[in-house]
């Protein structure tokens, strides 16, 4: 028969393929991240050991050190110089890498004290007056202190309704959020209109929002009968006139 022939080849094709099966090993068509029994293979996914970084910690000690050492003397120079604002700046770069420096912020401190009572005048408020010329421009940011002392009398009279005292015109009425009787202040710019009135109290360190003329009175309502007098001392950055 014509066909026997082909029959024979397909046996054979077929009987060489179960056996290549038979052999073929174990580990075909498996997971190669798996091991025996299928367990998964973990060397492959370990990472890295992390490397010691003991000695570079230490560089970075020994650098900020250095860096504190260098700043703190330029700081030193410039002070000496008469630039106590740019000795401030570079102390305050120095607190921004090692903010824990307690050292460094005592000499900020000590540095500011020493510009206060470098420029110093002593005023008098006549707490009867209103807003009166203090004598003192004062700049932008930069800083000044008050301190006040001395007692005078408080005295208010006239008729009023639920409303209260009106706190709508800051050149007579009563400025809003100060405590009333408190010593306060305000800046005039060059266009002559005054800013927003502060609170002073007995002290306050101010680096004002704008440069101007200051002025200043208590905080009592147009009409009061107030008497007596308060001392403020103010130093810092200021000039008279």
């Amino acid at each position: 028969m014509k066909s026997a022939p082909v029959v024979s080849v397909l046996w054979a094709g077929c009987f060489a393929l179960a056996i290549a099966c038979c052999l073929a090993p174990a580990s075909w068509g498996q997971d190669k991240s798996r091991g025996p029994a299928g367990r998964k293979n973990t060397k492959s996914l370990r990472s890295k050991p992390v490397p010691n970084t003991k000695s570079l910690d230490q560089r970075a000690d020994s650098l900020t050190s250095s860096f504190v050492k260098e700043a703190d003397a330029l700081a030193e120079d410039y002070f000496e110089a008469g630039h106590p604002d740019k000795a401030v700046a570079v102390l305050q770069k120095v607190l921004q890498l090692a903010p824990n420096a307690q050292e460094i912020q005592q000499k900020i401190d000590q540095i500011q004290q020493a510009k206060m009572e470098a420029n110093e005048t002593t005023l008098e408020v006549d707490c009867s007056a209103g807003w009166e010329p203090s004598g003192v421009a004062v700049t932008q940011g930069q800083t000044v202190r008050f301190a006040v002392t001395g007692n005078y009398r408080l005295e208010v009279a006239g008729q009023m309704n639920a409303a209260g005292l009106p706190d709508k015109d800051v050149t007579r009425d009563i400025a809003g959020g100060i405590p009333v009787g408190a010593l306060m202040g305000v800046i005039v710019g060059a266009d002559n209109k005054p800013g927003k009135p502060f609170a002073i109290g007995e002290g306050l360190d101010l680096a004002p929002r704008e440069t101007g003329r200051l002025l200043l009175r208590i905080n009592a309502p147009q009409g009061h009968r107030s008497t007596g007098k308060l001392k403020v001392t103010l130093g810092g950055a200021f000039s008279k006139g």
